[in-house]
């Protein structure tokens, strides 16, 4: 089940990345207290640690990064709810 979260979450941030036009090479997201307190399988992901999407991608898909999904999932979430308060 978690890795089909995974590749769910993988799949979700490929289409919002093309839909917005976010390069995913230059998009930087910086990890939180609460994403280094992710448990399960991780990318031993640092707080403060600045990385770009595609590199939290490969965290998230060679060692099953539990911390990285999180940390995608944490920053594209923020970036809907930004557009949704934009629309409104």
């Amino acid at each position: 089940m978690a890795s089909l979260t995974k590749l769910t979450t993988l799949y979700s941030v490929y289409r919002l990345c093309d839909a917005l036009k976010i390069n995913m090479h230059e998009e930087m997201v910086v990890i939180d207290e609460e994403t280094t307190q992710v448990t399960g399988t991780t990318a031993n992901l640092k707080r403060g640690d600045t990385l770009s999407v595609d590199q939290l991608i490969y965290g998230l898909m060679l060692p099953s990064g539990n911390d990285a999904a999180f940390a995608l999932a944490q920053h594209f979430g923020r970036i809907i709810i930004n557009l949704k308060k934009e629309a409104s």
